[in-house]
């Protein structure tokens, strides 16, 4: 017999799938901006204080679990020694993510299909985006050697990488996803290795250099005699 506080647990995860489920329903007939909370509530039904104890508003209902989901990437980069150079963890987590978006790619194109048309769902997104990017720019930094330039030079790194994911997302989900993931992840993760060349391991102590600027030499003006 179910004690009453897994009664209370099951009747939330209840009431979350019905949230969802409802929402996703309207969204899809209704469209998203034109879609209400109101109507979001009457469907379920459940009172807008019931709702936003499951959600803090319409737009994460989209990316209902974007805070699990995050956690999970930060603990498997927590869980991965230092030693690893940057580019050989982000294959392992292309590995274990390209599986999981690939068991659920009919849910995630219907999503996508939903996030490209609202601008406060792509603002959304970019939020999201920026989460990871720290998360990534983290890693980076942990394995470069100490130096001016190591804070700077992580950043640029993760905000290559978050653009690489991006564009290869698009890619996949353009092509009704049916190309392999993962294979595309480890193409565009090569790419950037080759073009960044982050291999330095904890143990240089060789302070990170900018790479040399070019300057444009500046012939002086002829003076009239």
């Amino acid at each position: 017999m179910a004690t009453p506080s897994t009664s209370r647990e099951q009747k939330k995860v209840d009431t979350r799938a019905a949230i969802l489920r409802c929402a996703h329903a309207q969204f899809r007939t209704r469209g998203f901006d034109t879609t209400t909370l109101d109507d979001i509530c009457a469907a379920v039904p459940i009172s807008k204080r019931t709702f936003f104890r499951y959600f803090p508003d319409k737009e994460a209902l989209l990316v209902p679990n974007r805070e699990k989901r995050l956690d999970r990437f930060i603990e498997v980069l927590r869980a991965i020694p230092v030693s690893v150079p940057p580019f050989a963890i982000f294959r392992q987590v292309t590995d274990l993510f390209a599986v999981e978006y690939t068991e659920n790619r009919e849910q995630l194109l219907a999503q996508q299909s939903l996030l490209g048309s609202s601008a406060a769902l792509v603002a959304r997104e970019r939020e999201i985006d920026r989460d990871w990017e720290a998360a990534i720019a983290r890693v980076f930094v942990a394995r470069l050697p100490p130096g001016p330039d190591s804070d700077r030079l992580a950043e640029v790194a993760a905000g290559a990488m978050i653009g690489a994911v991006r564009a290869t997302m698009r890619w996949w989900f353009a092509r009704g996803c049916v190309d392999d993931l993962a294979a595309l992840g480890h193409e565009a993760i090569d790419g950037l290795e080759q073009g960044f060349g982050v291999r330095h391991s904890p143990s240089d102590q060789t302070p990170a250099k900018a790479p040399a600027r070019r300057v444009a030499k500046v012939k002086p003006a002829k003076t009239k005699p």
